[in-house]
């Protein structure tokens, strides 16, 4: 080993010539994955850290529609410091202006943890001359032109904005909000009026517990004692669960993107390690006839070669552990999550042990042909490549390799069937193009002689001894198939983004319209000018509890349904099938159905949490449990956005619980203000929504994960690129010669340059196939499984995807072949 070393350093003394490909893919490979890892394990960290604060307590009891009872409330003030919260939506009003807010009340403990930081005035939610105060993120200020001190009007009465919201310590815990916050008192909320039988209004109880450590303890005592509550209960570690889950998905998307970029930086990796072998082959020869050892000879290289990896990793690691800090800077604004800025340790060493690994793997197989090069090499001036499969020791340890990347892989994520067929596809891709690559190379062989001498020479330089077809087919299907596969998922997110709103939608959904209004409601929509449709549904919200006997939390769901088994689901009652909905199993019940009860349930919901007709869902609805035989499933068009619900019940199992409708508005050609200012003051109770605004925020986050997809498509090409460069790169000095020979035999450049684009243009047909059809099934897999969205194919995307690749090859290879063109032939002809 000492020997090894010191030759290896003894060899570097001359720089890093022709390493520059080698560092260059392994650098970005291994901070793609280093950098994806430190941000997302910073953010997690940071939700730990600020989970308290986040949370707005240590434990937290939510119910909707309803308050606890008193012993609900005296259970859990028993465990602590309580502050009660209760947030809705509704309607404020400023003069001739309407915009939707984003209302909460809370009491005087609140915040439990962190601070309420106002940017102006102060937070004093008491009443002055009987208008209560509040304070309200500046967003609504600017929307209905107001400044501190002016009054808005909230359901009955005027509250006065007397601060404006710096940062709302808990505002992360609420999930997405479609409008601006208005903070008040809890008195200032009853006195709105807002507060009705059925509105839907999420009561939160924080606790501030006596002692942290019995948080576990704590929740299962309110499991069994109140079993039947109905209330969602929360602790400090998953204060941002749907955040969570968000960052989670696209940190495991872009990770396993960055992996397969480092898997392909490998073939770059193959690629240089060659070409460094070709270079060598007089030293390698030398050190033979001094009495060097095959294993020593190649030792010393294997030693030089992971040397420089080495500076690579470093280099990648380096990027990796400064992410951190830089998103802190320069994306603060747009990631509003909070980031522990620190080196973090374990998402660097995946990265560091993965590309060393990766080095390992894929430098074993052209390492060993040093074995194979004989001392007589050195009396020769050119001589046949080696060729042939490496010695069984090497194919052992280029397995053992594979198999720790493997191991590393699979113990870096949570779901191994995902990581295994992930994995498996690319092993696949391997072997599918190394087959393709041998076959493109025999089919070259047995092709008929052309008549042209052009032909000929580009379909002899695709079967020669020694030529790189293998290795462009290699490393350009591979790039082909990442770019593929990420234009795709580029365009499923798009066509997620533009399908938001479809041609025919809602312009508004009103929420908490009370029975006794609901037809004086309607019949003022109606009468507004451009109103072309409306629709009405009774809503609740209710929660599954249990799906034919077992506990939701345990039942088996798939990765597509399992959010209709997490918190709050909207839940409606009809005699008749909803509009947009389509019976695929059973029968709807009659009108004047009075048995037990019943529930229709969207079939690829009812299927991916295993129920069928005739099984039983039990939900709790205001502290009740439920029970509902499944009568029959049906489909339905959610892009449409008219009222649908997961769950539809027969009429006698919620119709006398207390509730409200929701009521959507068509319109065509009207004033979307007019008519949103007209209702807001006729009927101060209810919430409007518009569609398009709640769509917009949805497409914001969205568009976040476009922006990060972008990004990691241009490591992957810029990865693709030197990977095509090393590539071709490796059979540079046998270009450089065969061009000489042909300039000296009469040959012209434009003959030349034509063979090369043949040749360069057959390699990349094949590689594009193989790119589009692969690239195509991951772009799908990953739609499915990782995002979670409808996947959007189109070929045209993935054939000018390919063919745009193709034709960079055909350039790049032009562009690293043409110094041949212009070698002088004296240099070269002197050593025949």
């Amino acid at each position: 080993m000492n020997l090894w070393l010191r030759f290896a350093l003894r060899d570097l003394r001359s720089g890093l010539q022709g390493f520059w490909i080698f560092l260059s893919c392994l650098a970005l490979g291994t901070a793609a994955i280093a950098m994806i890892g430190s941000l997302a394990a910073s953010i997690e960290r940071g939700l730990d850290e600020q989970g308290q604060p986040l949370l707005g307590g240590d434990i937290e009891f939510s119910l909707v529609h309803r308050e606890t009872t008193p012993a609900e409330y005296a259970f859990i003030s028993s465990k602590g410091s309580v502050s009660k919260v209760a947030t809705l939506r509704a309607m404020a009003v400023a003069g001739e202006a309407t915009t939707l807010v984003e209302a909460k009340s809370v009491d005087g403990n609140y915040p439990l943890y962190g601070t309420l930081d106002l940017s102006e005035g102060s937070a004093d939610f008491g009443a002055q001359g009987g208008v209560f105060g509040a304070v309200a993120d500046p967003l609504l200020m600017g929307r209905l032109g107001l400044k501190v001190g002016d009054n808005i009007k909230i359901g009955t009465i005027e509250i006065a904005i007397r601060g404006l919201i710096k940062t709302e310590p808990d505002r992360i815990s609420d999930g997405i909000i479609l409008g601006p916050r208005l903070l008040m008192s809890q008195q200032g909320l009853e006195a709105t009026g807002l507060i009705q039988p059925g509105s839907l209004i999420t009561w939160r109880y924080r606790v501030k517990l006596g002692d942290p450590a019995q948080m576990h303890a704590v929740l299962d005592e309110a499991k069994t004692k109140f079993p039947d509550s109905g209330w969602r209960m929360r602790d400090r570690n998953n204060a941002a669960q749907g955040t969570d889950r968000f960052i989670e998905r696209l940190g495991y998307f872009l990770t396993l993107v960055g992996i397969a970029s480092l898997i392909v930086g490998g073939a770059g990796i193959a690629n240089a390690v060659s070409a460094f072998v070709g270079r060598k082959t007089a030293s390698i020869a030398t050190l033979k006839c001094l009495g060097a050892r095959s294993r020593d000879v190649f030792g010393i290289y294997l030693t030089e070669i992971m040397l420089v990896s080495l500076i690579a990793i470093a280099l990648g690691l380096a990027v990796g552990a400064a992410t951190p800090w830089a998103a802190g800077a320069f994306l603060g604004g747009i990631i509003p999550l909070p980031i522990a800025a620190r080196v973090e340790f374990a998402p660097l060493a995946v990265a560091g042990v993965l590309g060393g690994l990766v080095t390992f793997a894929f430098a074993l197989w052209p390492l060993a042909r040093t074995r194979l090069v004989p001392a007589s090499a050195l009396f020769r001036h050119r001589a046949l490549p080696v060729q042939g499969w490496p010695p069984k020791r090497d194919l052992v340890a280029i397995a053992v390799a594979l198999c720790a990347i493997a191991g590393v892989v699979f113990m870096s994520f949570d779901e191994p069937k995902i990581t295994a067929l992930y994995l498996g596809g690319l092993v696949l891709s391997f072997v599918v193009l190394l087959g393709l690559a041998k076959g493109i190379v025999g089919l070259a062989k047995i092709t008929p002689r052309a008549n042209s001498a052009v032909w000929r020479y580009a379909i002899a330089n695709i079967h020669r001894p020694g030529s790189a077809s293998a290795s462009v087919i290699l490393a350009l299907g591979l790039g082909l198939t990442l770019f593929v596969t990420l234009a795709l998922t580029d365009r499923t997110i798009s066509a997620e983004l533009k399908s938001g709103i479809p041609e025919k939608a809602p312009a508004f959904f009103f929420l908490d319209v009370r029975n006794d209004e609901l037809a004086a409601f309607t019949a003022s929509i109606g009468a507004q000018a451009g109103v072309t449709g409306i629709s009405t549904a009774p809503m609740l919200r209710g929660r599954i509890i249990s799906v034919k006997g077992v506990a939701a939390d345990k039942a088996q769901a798939t990765a597509e349904s399992s959010w209709a088994l997490r918190g709050d689901r909207g839940l409606t009652y009809s005699d008749t099938l909803p509009t947009g909905s389509k019976l695929t199993a059973g029968e709807w019940w009659a009108q004047d159905y009075q048995g037990p009860n019943l529930v229709s349930m969207v079939d690829e919901i009812a299927i991916g949490i295993g129920v069928k007709i005739g099984d039983e869902i039990k939900v709790n609805v205001l502290g009740r449990e439920v029970s509902a035989k499944v009568a029959n499933l049906r489909s339905v068009n959610w892009r449409s956005l008219g009222i649908n619900f997961v769950m539809v019940f027969s009429s006698g199992t919620l119709k006398s619980a207390p509730h409200s409708h929701i009521v959507t508005v068509e319109m065509e050609g009207g004033d979307e203000a007019k008519l949103l200012n007209t209702m807001a003051r006729a009927y101060p109770s209810a919430t409007a929504v518009r569609v398009k605004d709640a769509i917009g925020i949805v497409s914001d986050l969205l568009g976040q994960m476009l922006t990060a997809i972008r990004g990691a498509s241009v490591l992957t090409l810029l990865t693709g690129v030197l990977v095509l460069a090393g590539a071709l790169a490796a059979g540079l000095s046998d270009r450089l010669y065969d061009a000489v020979v042909l300039k000296t035999y009469g040959a012209s450049r434009r003959q030349i340059i034509g063979a090369f684009v043949i040749e360069y243009a057959v390699l990349g047909l094949a590689a594009a196939g193989f790119g589009i059809l692969v690239g195509t099934l991951g772009s799908w897999f990953l739609a499915k499984f990782i995002l979670e969205m409808p996947w959007s194919f189109s070929f045209m995307t993935a054939a000018l995807t390919a063919l745009a690749a193709m034709s960079v090859t055909v350039a790049a290879g032009l562009a690293v072949t043409w110094g041949a063109l212009s070698a002088r032939p004296a240099g070269y002809l002197r050593n025949e």
